[in-house]
C-alpha cells in the first residue's frame, strides 16, 4: 500500500485524512502543518503521494508542489481544495498536481482517489481487499463529488445551488477543455455535460472521456437545450447515463443526480466481485432491480435465467416494484429481441418498469410503448417514476 505525507494546517483536516487512509490499509509517514516544511518532509520520508492543501500559513500549497517537482519530478500530489478554488485547482493541475480532492470530502472520494495514484504500488490480492463503497438506493441521502461543464456562467451558478443544497460537492468548468482536465484529476462521481459550447461541444468532450481508462466509467448526465429526440438518442449512444432538458423543475436534476451516483456505485460493486454473471439481482427497500448483462440470448444466460426465474422467485416479486435494466446488454438484434419477449411472458398482469438506454430505440421499434409497460431512457426516469408514484399513493 501507499505511503502517504500530508500537508495541510488543519489538525482536524489531517485526522480525518489519516482515519481514511490507514482504515483503506495505507500508511500515513509524515504531517506538516506549512507548506514551506514540506520539502524537508519529502525528502526525509520518500513518501509514495503527498495531499496538499492549498492556504496554509508561510508558502501556499501550490508553491509548495511546485518546490516539491522541482527536485522530485515523479512526486504524486494530489491537491485539497476549498469548493470554491476551482481556478486554483486547475492552476495547480498545469503546475503538475497529479489531481485533486474537494473540502468536505466523503471517504469513498478520497479512498477512490489515492487507490488510483497508487495502484501500481499496491498488489492486487490487497486491492481487492479495500472497502467497497455502499450501495446506496434513491431514497437516501447520495452525496458526491459532481463536475458541471457549461460555457454559462449563470447555468453554472444556478445549477451548483440546487445540487449544493443536496449535500453534493461542485465543482464547475467553462470550457470542454478544462471540463476534461478536471475531470481527469479530480475522479468526480458525477459529470453534468452542456453540448452547445464555444470549443468543444459536449458530445466531443464525451467522446474524449469515454477514450480515457480513467474516466470511461464516470457517469455523465447530458443537460442541454436540445431536447429533439435525435439529439437524446446520439447522447445515449456516446454513452451518457442520463438526458435532462434546461429549465427543467429542480427535483429532476436532484433526483438524476442522486439516481446516477448510486447507480455508478453498484456498478463498480458488481465488477469488484468480479462476477460473470449475466444477471444480477439487488433488492433495496420496496424496489428489486434486475439487471441483464452482455446478452439474454447465449446457452449460458438461457441457462442462468431458468435457474433463476422460477415459480418461487417470481412469488417473491408480488409485493416489490421491479425495475428491469437492459442497459448493459451489447448489442439489440432480433435474437435479443425474442428473448425480450419471453421474459415480458412471464409478467402477463403486472406493470414492468423497464431501463432500455442506448437500446430504447429497438424497444420503441417491437414493443407497444403506450401499453401497460413503461420504458424508460435512463434509471433516474425510472426511479423518478416510481418516487412520484408513491407520493401519490400517500396523498
Amino acid at each position: 500500500m501507499a505511503k502517504i505525507m500530508l500537508v495541510d494546517d488543519s489538525k482536524l483536516v489531517r485526522k480525518k485524512l489519516t482515519d481514511i487512509l490507514t482504515k483503506a490499509g495505507h500508511t500515513i509517514v509524515h504531517e506538516c502543518e506549512r507548506g514551506d516544511d514540506a520539502l524537508i518532509g519529502y525528502r526525509t520520508y520518500k513518501p509514495d503521494i503527498v495531499t496538499m492543501d492549498i492556504n496554509m500559513p508561510g508558502m501556499n500549497g501550490i508553491d509548495a508542489m511546485v518546490e516539491i517537482r522541482k527536485n522530485y519530478p515523479d512526486a504524486k500530489v494530489i491537491i485539497v481544495s476549498a469548493n470554491n478554488q476551482e481556478k486554483m485547482i486547475l492552476d495547480g493541475i498545469i503546475k503538475g498536481a497529479s489531481c485533486f480532492i474537494v473540502k468536505p470530502f466523503s471517504d469513498d472520494h478520497v479512498v477512490r482517489t489515492v487507490n488510483r495514484l497508487a495502484v501500481d504500488i499496491m498488489k492486487k490480492e490487497q486491492t481487492k481487499n479495500l472497502p467497497a463503497p455502499k450501495d446506496l438506493n434513491f431514497n437516501e441521502n447520495i452525496s458526491g463529488l459532481i463536475l458541471i461543464i457549461d460555457d454559462s456562467k449563470l447555468v453554472l451558478k444556478i445549477t451548483s445551488d440546487i445540487l449544493h443544497k443536496d449535500g453534493h460537492n461542485i465543482i464547475t468548468a467553462q470550457t470542454g477543455k478544462d471540463g476534461l482536465e478536471l475531470a481527469k484529476t479530480g475522479n468526480p462521481d458525477l459529470i453534468i455535460l452542456d453540448i452547445v459550447m464555444p470549443d468543444m461541444d459536449g458530445y466531443d468532450v464525451l467522446k474524449e472521456l469515454k477514450k480515457d481508462e480513467f474516466t470511461k466509467n464516470i457517469p455523465v448526465i447530458m443537460y442541454s437545450s436540445k431536447t429533439k429526440k435525435e439529439d437524446i438518442f446520439l447522447a445515449m449512444k456516446l454513452g451518457v447515463t442520463d438526458y435532462i432538458a434546461k429549465n427543467c423543475e429542480e427535483h429532476i436534476i436532484s433526483g438524476k443526480s442522486r439516481s446516477s451516483i448510486a447507480d455508478a456505485r453498484k456498478k463498480r460493486s458488481m465488477m469488484a466481485k468480479n462476477d460473470v454473471n449475466n444477471i444480477v439481482i439487488d433488492r433495496q427497500d420496496v424496489i428489486t432491480y434486475i439487471t441483464f448483462r452482455f446478452t439474454l440470448k447465449s446457452e449460458n444466460a438461457i441457462n442462468e435465467r431458468k435457474k433463476i426465474f422460477t415459480g418461487a422467485f417470481l412469488k417473491t416479486l408480488a409485493e416489490t416494484v421491479v425495475i428491469f435494466d437492459y442497459r448493459l446488454i451489447n448489442e439489440m438484434d432480433a435474437g435479443e429481441i425474442a428473448q425480450l419477449k419471453y421474459l415480458f411472458s412471464l409478467f402477463p398482469e403486472r406493470e414492468m418498469l423497464i431501463v432500455c438506454g442506448k437500446h430504447y430505440g429497438a424497444f420503441a421499434a417491437d414493443f407497444d410503448m403506450d401499453g401497460k409497460n413503461k420504458f424508460f431512457i435512463s434509471m433516474g426516469d425510472a426511479e423518478l417514476y416510481v418516487e412520484s408514484r408513491n407520493k401519490l399513493a400517500k396523498n
